[in-house]
């Protein structure tokens, strides 16, 4: 993945995360009110994210079978930490439910789900953000050999 490309994932996934931000302390009630935008930032996040990953997985020659498979796969091919890998795992999962609909929404995890994300993205992108300044680094130095 080139720097730019990186990079502009990057601001996208920082621009969801501040979004999300003002979500936070909403209720499951304030949730079911209008849980689009919560439901849709969670979504997003784990779609830009996954996006990220399996690229830099194809890079590696490997290749994911699902949006979960995708961060445990980050994880073992040292991508990701594999504790954050399998956190950003269970988020994938989330948004299969939201985007799916294979059961009913219980808002009270969406409402809880905003905080750990929080979290578990802003982790991610510090992680890519480092991936980054390396690529950054390669380029300005010329290729090794």
């Amino acid at each position: 993945m080139s720097p730019e490309v990186l990079a502009r994932k990057l601001e996208r996934l920082a621009t969801f995360l501040a979004d999300l931000r003002t979500h936070r302390g909403r209720t499951r009630s304030d949730i079911h009110d209008d849980p689009y935008a919560v439901e849709r930032l969670l979504e997003l996040l784990v779609q830009v994210a996954v996006d990220i990953v399996a690229h830099l997985l194809a890079e590696k020659g490997v290749t994911a079978s699902s949006y979960r498979g995708a961060f445990e796969a980050g994880g073992q091919a040292g991508l990701l930490p594999v504790d954050l890998a399998a956190r950003l795992s269970d988020a994938a999962g989330l948004r299969n439910i939201l985007v799916h609909l294979y059961e009913d929404i219980d808002y009270q995890i969406v409402a809880d789900s905003v905080e750990p994300a929080l979290t578990d993205f802003e982790e991610f992108l510090g992680v890519m953000e480092r991936r980054l300044r390396e690529l950054d680094a390669d380029t300005e130095n010329g290729p090794r050999g």
